[in-house]
């Protein structure tokens, strides 16, 4: 866990496409879930911040095995891990996907793909392990604004 916390708290330094990221001195990875086949959902808490009415924020998933369905692109090397940057709607639940970074097993970036405003949108199924990351997003989101006051 620490190697990959570690490169991730790289990766999210030289990323730099969250705000809250940029003013965060401490990465907060938690992790969410783990679904039936092995696959971990982390979020950074810190980087979860309201934004223009969606809520913007950092995930990363972990793959047991090779998952390069996940990223929708053909790529040479086996995908292991994938961090993602989304804003979500918590009303209706629909998420949209603004960058993924595809990892191999040692965490390594194979490809960069930003999406920006033109990301896929997303429904998760209720009680799957990605409806599980977007209510806490959304509950997280919640009560920072009240924090911070």
């Amino acid at each position: 866990m620490k190697p990959l916390l570690v490169s991730l708290v790289a990766v999210m330094s030289a990323v730099g496409a969250s705000s809250a990221l940029a003013q965060s001195t401490e990465v907060d990875w938690v992790e969410i879930r783990r679904n039936a086949v092995g696959d971990r959902f982390l979020v950074e808490r810190n980087s979860i911040e309201l934004r223009d009415g969606a809520v913007w924020y950092w995930e990363h998933r972990d793959f047991p095995q090779p998952n390069n369905a996940f990223i929708g692109v053909e790529l040479e090397r086996p995908v292991y891990g994938a961090t993602l940057y989304r804003s979500v709607d918590c009303v209706g639940s629909v998420a949209r996907l603004r960058q993924i970074i595809a990892r191999d097993q040692d965490q390594q970036v194979i490809r960069r793909i930003n999406y920006g405003d033109a990301g896929p949108l997303s429904q998760p199924q209720s009680g799957s392990s990605a409806a599980a990351v977007l209510r806490f997003v959304c509950e997280q989101a919640q009560v920072a604004p009240a924090e911070s006051q």
